[in-house]
């Protein structure tokens, strides 16, 4: 294969590759496909910056989770 070919076909693969990633984020795949196939590195580089925000810890009681609801008889 000529550098070309390789080339086209390396980013067509990193394209689908931050397709799914932005699938996986709830972004728009279409988007990012094209994104990632036409600007691999600034792609790459844009969605793990997208993605480092990560949400505030929350505090938990003794009991675990404060959203969730013990539908069981048995679990307190």
């Amino acid at each position: 294969m000529d550098t070309t070919t390789e080339f086209v076909f390396g980013g067509f693969l990193f394209g689908v590759f931050t397709a799914y990633w932005a699938q996986t984020t709830h972004r728009n795949p279409w988007l990012w496909l094209f994104f990632g196939w036409f600007l691999p590195p600034v792609a790459g580089v844009l969605l793990l910056l997208k993605n480092s925000a990560r949400p505030a810890p929350r505090n938990l009681d003794a009991r675990g989770r404060d959203d969730l609801i013990a539908v069981r008889k048995d679990i307190p």
